[in-house]
């Protein structure tokens, strides 16, 4: 896998966080997810857990594709780093949905941790 497949990879990964999982855990609100959304919507467990994981996983998407653009400009190898990552993203996707805690908490950690490897071997 090149960076730029993993670039790719994390992008449908954010799809799937963003859209595709809040949808399922909505889809009885079908008409309200076509519609303006000028309202409220009281969420169900799962999609509020759904939607939180999202907004997580967008406040460490900006530097993670960052540092991965940064790694392609300047020849540093971040791949191996940068994979591990995006599997723990998707393992921490599949923690908060499924309630499975404390291991989401951790795997959080690792990939805050991962992250900071990644800043670190750029600098």
């Amino acid at each position: 896998m090149t960076m730029t497949q993993l670039i790719v990879a994390t992008l449908a990964l954010t799809l799937i966080h963003i859209w595709f999982v809040p949808a399922f855990f909505n889809r009885v609100h079908l008409k309200y997810l076509m519609g303006s959304r000028d309202e409220g919507l009281e969420l169900s467990v799962g999609a509020g857990r759904a939607s939180r994981a999202a907004t997580n996983f967008q406040e460490s998407l900006v530097p993670f594709l960052a540092m991965c653009l940064l790694a392609m400009i300047n020849g540093v190898d971040l791949l191996v780093l940068a994979q591990v990552w995006l599997g723990l993203r998707v393992v921490y996707l599949v923690c908060y949905v499924g309630g499975i805690n404390p291991a989401r908490s951790y795997v959080w950690v690792a990939s805050l941790v991962v992250l900071i490897l990644m800043a670190i071997k750029l600098v």
